[in-house]
C-alpha cells in the first residue's frame, strides 16, 4: 500500500499474491488496512486472489496447459464454472512466456479457447481489469449504508462506476437525489449505469457511486 501510493500515486493500491483453487477457498478480493475513511484521504490495499492455477503454459512458456481445467467442452466443469456459478470474481493465472510458449502461443490459444467456452455458456459476464476488481470491492467493503424513513444514505470513501444496490423488500420508482434519472429495466442482464429493475421482493439499482455521499429516496 505505501509503495505503490509513493511511487505511482494510485487511490487504491492493489497486489496479487495469493491463489486457491479449490472449492472450499473462496476467491473474493480482500479489503486490508483501511484507514482514515472521513478524511480527504482515504487508504487502503486490496489483495487480488486468483482461482486458476497457470493451466495455460507455464512459467516458463514450456508446459502446454488444458483448457478443460478451466471448463469442459459441455460447459459444465472445470474451475472457471465453479467460481462464477458461486458468485465470486473468477482471476485466472498465467505468464507470458506460457501465453507466448515460445512462439507457437499455445497459452494464447487455450485462453481463446476458454473465453469462447464462457460466452457459450454465459451471457452476463463482465470483463474487468484488476485495478476496476479492487476499485469496486474496496467500494462495496467499505461504503456505509443507512436507513431513515424512506432515505437510503450513502457514505462512500472511493468512487465506483457501475455500483449496485439491492434492496429488499422491492420498492417503487427509486430516486438518485442530485443524479441522472434511473430508468427501469425489465431484465437483470441489462442492468447498466442509471438503471432499475424492479421484482416481487426485491430492487437491484446500478449508478455511478461517488466519493462522499449519495442519497437514494424510495417509496414502498
Amino acid at each position: 500500500m505505501q509503495a505503490v501510493r509513493d511511487v505511482y500515486g494510485a487511490e487504491i493500491p492493489h497486489y496479487f499474491r495469493d491463489l486457491f483453487t479449490e472449492k472450499s477457498e473462496s476467491v473474493a478480493p480482500q479489503v486490508k488496512f483501511p484507514s482514515d475513511l472521513n478524511s480527504s484521504d482515504p487508504k487502503c490495499v486490496v489483495s487480488i486472489i486468483g482461482c486458476t492455477g497457470d493451466w495455460f503454459g507455464g512459467w516458463d512458456g514450456l508446459e502446454p496447459g488444458d483448457v478443460d481445467q478451466f471448463i469442459t467442452e459441455d460447459l459444465q466443469h472445470g474451475r472457471m464454472v465453479d467460481v462464477i456459478d458461486s458468485g465470486e470474481p473468477a482471476i485466472m493465472v498465467c505468464h507470458w512466456p506460457g501465453i507466448y510458449f515460445n512462439g507457437d502461443k499455445v497459452g494464447f490459444n487455450i485462453l481463446k479457447k476458454v473465453t469462447q467456452r464462457l460466452n457459450q455458456k454465459y451471457d452476463h459476464l463482465i470483463w474487468m481489469k484488476l485495478s476496476e476488481i479492487s476499485r469496486y470491492w474496496a467500494a462495496k467493503e467499505l461504503t456505509s449504508i443507512t436507513v431513515t424513513g424512506n432515505t437510503i444514505k450513502l457514505k462512500a470513501p472511493f468512487a465506483a462506476p457501475d455500483f449496485t444496490l439491492k434492496i429488499e423488500p422491492s420498492v417503487k420508482n427509486p430516486i438518485l437525489k442530485n443524479g441522472a434519472p434511473l430508468q427501469r429495466i425489465s431484465n437483470l442482464k441489462d442492468l447498466k449505469t442509471n438503471t432499475f429493475l424492479t421484482g416481487k421482493s426485491e430492487t437491484v439499482l446500478c449508478f455511478d457511486l461517488k466519493k462522499g455521499e449519495t442519497e437514494i429516496v424510495i417509496s414502498l
